[in-house]
């Protein structure tokens, strides 16, 4: 299985329908959303227990409209890779990288017609995908509880657990809503269809599969460092704040990598979401 991923990174996938500036401009247009939702939040909901969670679900509408508007064409939309979980296209390459994989070991999935989920139908790959996403957030959890010695709620889940925590205030219904609505659908289709479905791919074909799969990844520690308002200054808050996302987003950017599809680092992504809800209840419970 790792030998398969990692033959993989090192391939170059089919030339992109955009290039490296549109990528850029995508990145910075999702920041900047986040930005906008939540100045937007502050005025709709003043500074109430739910206003970070309603400003970045905002932001995240905003910039999943913007990744599909700005991606129309078949083209476009074929290279997002969302249409399905696996990649079933023939496997090309470029100068930089001479390995191919034949098109019908992709065929039915990049899991691998002999590995995971190559026999499996959509609905078993996708609760397949969604089991051991809750498995890699556990266990990332739990390196991040050894790490910083702690047990602490992502940053996007802090206001709440800090209420409790600092002022014995019970989680809002409307915080818990929007909790689930950002954290399990929002928050994993906005960042996989902006870092891992455009930045990703268009990095790894401009400087190169390795490098950009790393450079990627760095950019995702980086936007949750700055989005998120992870608060700065000791190791456990940069731990929290971007090397948990670094490691995450290593994951989701594996997991799009080795499938193929967008789709599938979304549905990872939608694990990690749950499992971040679960914990913020089992702290504040």
């Amino acid at each position: 299985m790792f030998r398969k991923l990692f033959t993989r990174i090192a391939q170059v996938e089919s030339p992109l329908p955009w290039g490296t500036g549109s990528a850029v401009s995508a990145l910075i247009a999702s920041f900047m959303a986040m930005l906008v939702g939540t100045t937007l939040a502050l005025i709709i909901g003043g500074d109430g227990q739910f206003t970070p969670l309603l400003g970045w679900s905002l932001g995240a509408v905003v910039a999943i409209a913007f990744a599909l508007f700005t991606r129309r064409t078949d083209a476009q939309r074929a290279a997002l890779r969302i249409d399905q979980l696996t990649d079933t296209a023939p496997a090309k390459t470029d100068g930089r990288s001479k390995a191919v994989v034949p098109a019908e070991s992709v065929s039915r999935g990049a899991l691998g017609p002999t590995g995971v989920g190559g026999s499996m139908s959509p609905l078993q790959l996708t609760l397949f995908l969604l089991l051991i996403g809750v498995g890699l957030a556990l266990t990332l959890d739990v390196v991040t509880g050894r790490a910083t010695g702690l047990f602490l709620p992502v940053p996007e889940l802090l206001r709440p657990y800090q209420d409790f925590l600092l002022y014995q205030l019970p989680t809002s219904a409307i915080t818990w809503i929007l909790a689930v609505l950002f954290m399990v659908v929002l928050q994993p289709i906005a960042e996989e269809l902006v870092l891992r479905g455009i930045v990703l791919p268009t990095l790894r074909e401009s400087v190169g599969p390795w490098p950009g799969f790393f450079i990627a990844a760095a950019l995702s520690g980086a936007f949750h460092l700055l989005a998120y308002a992870a608060p700065p200054g000791d190791f456990a808050a940069t731990w929290y704040g971007m090397v948990s996302p670094f490691l995450a987003a290593i994951i989701f950017g594996a997991v799009r990598i080795y499938t193929g599809s967008t789709r599938a680092a979304i549905i990872t992504h939608m694990a990690f979401g749950v499992f971040a809800v679960v914990k913020l209840l089992t702290v504040v419970a």
